[in-house]
């Protein structure tokens, strides 16, 4: 493999890692918000199919519990 390929992959392995970290960040920011919302007993608005909703935080938490 020719030096110019190794940087692009090595480029390329950076960006999945980095992408990894980001949707990480925001798994666990959106599990946060969904935990105080339910501890306050309030709803999060949500898009489902283009339709806005106002969901039970504590419903999206075992939704996304069991994901």
């Amino acid at each position: 493999m020719g030096i110019n390929k190794q940087v692009i992959m090595s480029r390329k392995q950076e960006n999945v890692e980095l992408l990894n970290k980001i949707e990480a960040g925001l798994k666990l920011a959106i599990r946060k918000l969904y935990e105080q919302k339910a501890a306050n007993n309030e709803t999060a608005v949500i898009c489902v199919n283009g339709e806005i909703k106002h969901v039970p935080a504590s419903e999206l938490l075992k939704q996304y519990d069991s994901k």
